[in-house]
């Protein structure tokens, strides 16, 4: 079995959880003798490229030249794609290029894409390309749900496939929780992106203030990078904070893993979210979860003042309360920390793989029942965030005197 999968924003920090995901599914599908071809482009982050390849997968970052325009890349995907042949074709993350190729793509390759996050980015082009797509996933129940009611998908071709991480053992929660009596202070953290937009982490300023304010004994730990990382270091030491606050920097799956055994407590403070992979890693750690109340992802998996808490966004007091309610009640700690170890146990990779085999199996089984695919009309125009007024020959000649690839975002680009 042959899976092509397209990425185009692996090598474009700053990634995380809708990238990090593909590591382990394609490792254990490699593990099943797949072959996994991983399409993306030419970045300055090569670390997910590394994982990748070192757990067996291919990674092709040259199918097309850097002056191609995204209508060309398209179709020198497309072309690539038809040439392998492979049991399913995957758009989990891209701009343009993944979706551009689906029209010219052969019929009977079947089809799958991902939605990762709760933004019109993931529903606009699924949306648009909806009569090319076999089946279209939903990390979160919210996302699956939007996936049927604003891309023309129907419900059977619609599925709910949680990311999968993971987890200590038991015994190994046990003998965390047994150290952690009598320690003093509350450790906290974040993992993630230090980006503003969507995450809010200069909200931990303001925290971090709060708690010492509330005489709460606490270390702040932030793991990750972004544009926002030095602003947040001149923010804590502007405030004498820096003593109290770690800012860690990207580290390595392993290195993550033996910092957040060492924790208690884990704060998210996004305004929307896909279902966070982080979430879901803290509390297989048997951290206590924080998290805004959003449509997507963190109540799916949070029940407030069972496994953790859920806050309205941007109430720190309330956040605040919750952490001087854990560091005050230690019971109440370790009994929510193991409710949270608990429930992580629904998100472990191997159902995650299991549920990704059954969907690859289903497509390529109905391939010849292609009901949606009978209102394509061609040729198919590119989705309208892809055109552009200019004709092609002074695009193409812009392209050649720049020079250079496109920079990825989640946000599909115009021609010109």
């Amino acid at each position: 079995m042959h899976a092509v999968i397209v990425d185009t924003t692996l090598t474009t920090p700053p990634t995380g959880g809708a990238q990090t995901f593909l590591v382990e599914l394609c490792r254990a599908l490699v593990l099943m003798d797949w072959q996994i071809s991983v399409v993306t482009q030419p970045g300055p982050e090569n670390a997910i490229v590394h994982s990748l390849r070192k757990g067996g997968a291919e990674v092709h970052d040259n199918i097309w030249r850097p002056a191609h325009l995204p209508e060309e890349r398209g179709r020198a995907l497309a072309a690539w794609v038809n040439s392998e042949k492979p049991d399913v074709y995957v758009v989990s993350i891209s701009p343009d290029s993944g979706w551009l190729a689906l029209p010219s793509l052969d019929p009977g390759i079947p089809t799958v894409s991902i939605a990762h996050n709760d933004v019109g980015a993931f529903y606009e082009p699924l949306n648009y390309y909806h009569l090319f797509i076999d089946a279209a996933v939903g990390v979160s129940e919210t996302i699956h749900r939007k996936i049927i009611e604003q891309c023309n998908i129907a419900p059977e071709r619609a599925t709910h496939i949680p990311y999968g991480v993971n987890s200590l053992a038991l015994a190994e929660v046990d003998q965390i929780l047994e150290k952690r009596v009598g320690r003093e202070v509350l450790r906290i953290c974040y993992l993630g992106r230090l980006a503003q937009h969507q995450k809010r982490v200069l909200e931990f300023v303001p925290l971090a203030a709060e708690l010492v304010k509330s005489n709460v004994a606490f270390e702040l730990h932030l793991i990750g990078d972004g544009s926002e990382r030095k602003e947040l270091e001149t923010q804590f030491r502007d405030l004498g904070l820096d003593d109290r606050v770690t800012l860690w920097g990207w580290l390595s799956p392993q290195d993550i893993a033996a910092k957040l055994v060492e924790m208690d407590a884990f704060v998210l403070l996004s305004d929307h979210e896909g279902l966070p992979v982080a979430l879901l890693e803290a509390m297989a750690h048997s951290l206590v979860p924080i998290v805004t109340n959003i449509e997507s992802g963190n109540t799916q998996v949070v029940q407030d003042g069972q496994n953790g808490f859920v806050v309205p966004v941007g109430d720190l007091k309330l956040v605040v309360d919750r952490l001087k309610q854990l560091d005050e009640n230690r019971d109440l700690l370790l009994r929510m920390r193991r409710a949270a170890w608990q429930t992580s146990q629904k998100f472990s990779c191997a159902r995650m793989v299991e549920r990704y085999l059954t969907c690859f199996a289903e497509v390529k089984m109905n391939t010849r029942d292609r009901e949606h695919r009978s209102d394509v009309h061609y040729p198919y125009p590119p989705m309208p965030s892809c055109r552009s007024r200019y004709p092609f020959w002074l695009r193409k000649l812009k392209a050649r005197f720049l020079n250079h690839s496109e920079t990825p975002d989640l946000q599909p680009r115009t021609l010109f």
